[in-house]
């Protein structure tokens, strides 16, 4: 195949839908280039070609690339918070709820949220999925699960909001007082306004998207979401994403076990190290976490490059800790927080030879922080360096066990020190 195709190809994407073309992102993009072309008899260069002129074919193309891996009820700690905290508050307000599932997949997403508004109590409210693939939103609109599709769901859901689909045994139908409330549309988060009225959603759901963008497109999107919602909306990212340097649109919030994040800067407020047991109660939505509590710059001052979101592993930023921390704080020492900076920057503009040389020089400084391995094991993973990379990965399993367990998950800004753990041992075998 024609590397300089591929290339085409995906800058005609990166340019139009924002999509990054990371390492697993590539491969997928090069099999669906090929089984594109061959269906229509072409080479690939006058298939790429073609994709500039024919927005059919191009979207064939996204039908393809676009990952569509979703469940019902999937990460079951952001569910709770938004029936604990969130709902309950938008019922005594009274007011009209817009929720929106946006990259929404197959549409398990979105009927989890109808389900959960069902739930709620709240009579006025509707949920808005979208997404950049018609073959997704196609399924949407048909509604239709097979039965290992449906296994999250409880008996109780599925008695009330499932029904069998006459004729096709092991496969059931949402039903239609829900479906009635779920609109699809198709939707490019790169470059459309929000599908929604400004300032009347309350809700937003963007799980596992973002890693897909590149830096440029992430910071876009969130500057151009943030005065659209709600003043007092809520915005769901995927465990694995943090906004942490890379907007002041959003700031983070602890609810209950989950971290989501509203609009606008963050207020004053305690900072990861205040929770603790005897701090502020995670359960209490003013509680703040995920950023400390003076910003590592101005705002006159010009920022570090952002992180590129990816799909990778968490990483907990480089952060000045009180000096009677205990272990499991990243960047107590000076240098070793100037070296995680210094990475970051590398890795943020696709140097991952000196991302990973900072990170070895931190490592040195700090041996026992794991999330200075974590560092270092991605950094090398980017690389394509694969048995160092597990190496590092082993390193910084073993640390964690070094640390102190509530420290140490105060600076992870919304993943559990329990999945963290099931990630690193995945990484490295275990499991």
């Amino acid at each position: 195949m024609s590397d300089r195709a591929i290339e085409d190809a995906a800058r005609l994407l990166s340019r139009g839908v924002g999509l990054r073309l990371d390492p697993t992102i590539r491969a997928r993009l090069t099999s669906a280039v090929r089984a594109e072309a061959e269906s229509r008899g072409l080479d690939v260069s006058a298939y790429v070609a073609r994709l500039e002129v024919d927005q059919g074919d191009l979207q064939d193309l996204l039908n393809r690339v676009t990952v569509q891996e979703t469940s019902f009820f999937r990460d079951a700690g952001q569910f709770a918070a938004l029936a604990t905290h969130v709902l309950p508050a938008l019922r005594s307000a009274g007011v009209p709820v817009v929720v929106w599932s946006a990259g929404c997949s197959n549409g398990q997403e979105a009927y989890s949220l109808a389900m959960a508004l069902a739930e709620s109590g709240i009579r006025n409210w509707r949920v808005i999925a979208s997404d950049i693939s018609t073959k997704a939103l196609a399924r949407v609109r048909d509604a239709q699960y097979g039965t290992r599709e449906v296994e999250a769901l409880s008996e109780d859901r599925r008695r009330r909001f499932l029904v069998p689909v006459r004729g096709e045994q092991g496969r059931w139908a949402v039903a239609e007082n829900l479906r009635g409330r779920v609109s699809a549309v198709r939707h490019n988060l790169a470059a459309d306004p929000p599908p929604f009225e400004p300032r009347q959603c309350q809700i937003v759901f963007c799980r596992n998207v973002l890693i897909y963008f590149g830096a440029d497109d992430v910071l876009a999107f969130l500057e151009r979401l943030s005065p659209w919602l709600d003043p007092g909306a809520h915005l769901f990212l995927g465990y694995s994403e943090s906004l942490w340097q890379v907007t002041d649109s959003f700031h983070p919030v602890k609810l209950g076990e989950a971290f989501v994040y509203r609009p606008g800067p963050r207020p004053a407020g305690p900072s990861p190290a205040d929770l603790s047991p005897a701090g502020p109660s995670p359960g209490d939505p003013s509680t703040v976490a995920g950023a400390p509590t003076a910003r590592p710059w101005s705002s006159h001052e010009r920022r570090p490059p952002p992180y590129r979101p990816a799909a990778q592993p968490p990483i907990a930023r480089a952060r000045p800790a009180p000096a009677t921390a205990s272990a499991g704080v990243p960047g107590r020492d000076p240098e070793a927080a100037r070296l995680l900076a210094a990475g970051e920057s590398a890795l943020a503009a696709g140097d991952h030879q000196g991302a990973i040389g900072a990170f070895r020089k931190a490592a040195f400084i700090e041996p026992d922080q794991p999330i200075v391995h974590l560092h270092l094991a991605t950094a090398l993973e980017m690389s394509g360096d694969d048995v160092a990379a597990r190496r590092a990965y082993t390193v910084a399993r073993s640390a964690i066990d070094r640390c102190d367990p509530a420290v140490l998950e105060a600076t992870l800004e919304g993943y559990q020190l329990g999945e963290l753990v099931g990630l690193l041992e995945a990484k490295i075998g275990q499991r």
